[in-house]
């Protein structure tokens, strides 16, 4: 069942045909020329509100793939538009429900606590330098295992015999964990304690040397007494229209308006990532992967999977429309254009390929949006509301020397309730519940919606948001119950700043890129699938699709 809250009325337009079906033989070998490195791009959170008013600003890479490519909008067809999920997808070509990653952390029911997608014990990060923050704990770890398919890295490691290479750079574990599929050949991000850019024991027995290397040449430590100033001040006030400093900016200690000291609190590891130093350390690694894994070196392509996340850590922090995202942005598309340039030297204008997209958008900051009624819904809210409801059904939760709670968490959109749930034997009870749970989630002011998993059944019969929510629910993963944040709201436990955990268009409609040689330059004149980026990057790898990728490659790529 699903359960709407007033007068609200969520409608999604979901590409039905890119998200389900089967698949038939693998595609054969494209008739354009091949290239000996596709690129794969992921800028963090890059909605297609903010990415549009931008566009004509822009002269380096953004300009050069829209001079150079195909053009096309994405839409996500689940409902949890998170990083860890979108990086999944990109990875896999597969929605939630397939690949099992449903946010960027959730409950584990048997250790009881919430971990991050990424989390392996058996993968902890590498000490590459001196620590530039803290000690490395039993967290600071990584890998994909969590993922329940393969992706990109496993197709082109079974059609290559190994021989294509693959690797995953950017600042977030839970990005490069899953945004090549499984397990290539290497996964780095930014790791304070580690000392800089690093890996973990899932890909590597020991830090890589050239990691190593580039840890003591280019430390990330050397931005730590830097600050961050606008390149012009006058092009962002116009652009965007706003001041630079306004309410619910700065959250997460970080000042309201430029300029932006990476030092004092946070510490300046933390701070560095919410900065254009944050894209830098990536592009160090970039850079020095290129040369050291000898991509494109040979005639079996490769893949090079960018995760740029200081947009998604600025954005948080700023809202994504502020003066602070545009001057990133601004700096990225520089960045990129000399990154494109460095490619045509080393492999030739045709001997690369690239697909530019996002893992997800993001919503205003309720300040700034114009929906009335927007709020920010503490996750406590959530789970006293749907207490109260099964207690008055159930009565209290009985446990060894107290009375405890019926919801056990509230995290990435869905609830997962006490595991004294499973002994009320009554099906009517327990079913009833349930759905007083479900009813008393629904009225909560700034909640579109709330719904029973057990009752979404089969995604092909489903439309609309309850469709949405089915591709968003794993199995033995997901909890008993979801919950929509209504248009403009978010479901946050912070009191600035914003988020994009709703299926609405801020959230899930993102630009995607893709620049090869033979392809000609076209829009596409109707939103693709963010299930079709998977599809098209094995296509220019010339290798056959993940397994679980159902939908074909975008712009009729082969």
């Amino acid at each position: 069942m699903i359960a709407r809250s007033g007068v609200l009325t969520v409608a999604l337009a979901l590409a039905l045909a890119a998200c389900g079906g089967s698949r038939g033989a693998p595609p054969p070998a494209p008739s354009r020329p091949g290239v000996k490195l596709v690129v794969l791009v992921v800028v963090d959170q890059l909605p297609m509100w903010t990415f549009e008013r931008d566009r004509p600003h822009f002269k380096g890479g953004f300009a050069r793939l829209a001079r150079e490519g195909a053009f096309a909008v994405s839409e996500m067809p689940y409902a949890t538009p998170f990083t860890a999920v979108g990086h999944a997808t990109i990875g896999t070509g597969a929605p939630p429900s397939v690949h099992g990653i449903i946010g960027n952390t959730w409950y584990r029911r048997g250790d009881n606590v919430q971990r991050g997608a990424e989390y392996d014990p058996d993968a902890p990060a590498l000490v590459v330098g001196p620590s530039h923050g803290g000690e490395l704990g039993p967290g600071d770890v990584a890998s994909g295992r969590a993922l329940r398919v393969d992706g990109i890295a496993e197709a082109l490691r079974a059609a290559t015999g190994g021989v294509g290479k693959s690797i995953a750079i950017g600042l977030k574990g839970r990005a490069v964990a899953f945004v090549a599929g499984k397990q290539p050949d290497l996964a780095v991000w930014y790791e304070a304690a580690a000392g800089g850019m690093t890996t973990s024991k899932r890909y590597a027995r020991e830090a890589p040397a050239w990691l190593v290397q580039l840890a003591r040449d280019r430390p990330s430590n050397r931005f730590f007494d830097r600050t961050w100033e606008p390149l012009d001040a006058g092009l962002l006030a116009r652009v965007t229209g706003i001041p630079d400093d306004n309410p619910a900016e700065g959250a997460g200690g970080m000042t309201a308006a430029f300029p932006h000291r990476i030092a004092g609190d946070p510490a300046p590891a933390e701070a560095v990532l919410h900065s254009p130093f944050g894209d830098l350390l990536v592009l160090d690694a970039t850079y020095a992967a290129l040369d050291a894994m000898q991509l494109g070196a040979d005639d079996v392509p490769d893949l090079l999977a960018i995760s740029f996340a200081a947009h998604d850590y600025v954005g948080h922090v700023w809202g994504p429309d502020s003066w602070e995202v545009l001057d990133l942005m601004m700096r990225l598309d520089a960045a990129l254009g000399s990154l494109f340039d460095a490619l045509d030297t080393r492999l030739g204008k045709d001997g690369w390929a690239a697909v530019l997209t996002s893992d997800h958008g993001a919503t205003p900051l309720v300040e700034r949006t114009r929906v009335p009624g927007a709020r920010r819904i503490a996750s406590e809210e959530i789970a006293r509301a749907a207490h109260e409801a099964m207690a008055a059904v159930l009565g209290e939760v009985e446990t060894p020397g107290a009375r405890g709670r019926w919801v056990s968490s509230v995290t990435s959109s869905t609830v997962y309730l006490a595991p004294q749930l499973a002994d009320v034997r009554d099906p009517d009870s327990r079913g009833a519940a349930l759905d007083a749970a479900v009813a008393a989630i629904a009225k909560l002011p700034g909640i579109a919606a709330a719904g029973r998993n057990d009752k979404l059944g089969d995604c092909a019969a489903r439309a609309g948001l309850e469709r949405a929510a089915c591709l968003s629910y794993a199995d033995g993963v997901s909890g008993e119950l979801y919950v929509v944040p209504a248009a403009g709201s978010l479901i946050s436990d912070y009191r600035g700043g914003t988020h994009h955990d709703a299926p609405f268009d801020d959230n899930r409609l993102v630009p995607v890129f893709v620049r090869a040689p033979g392809l000609a330059p076209t829009t596409s004149a109707t939103r693709v699938s963010s299930l079709q980026v998977a599809p098209t990057v094995t296509a220019l790898l010339r290798v056959p699709a993940p397994p679980a990728a159902t939908a074909p490659p975008l712009f009729g790529l082969r």
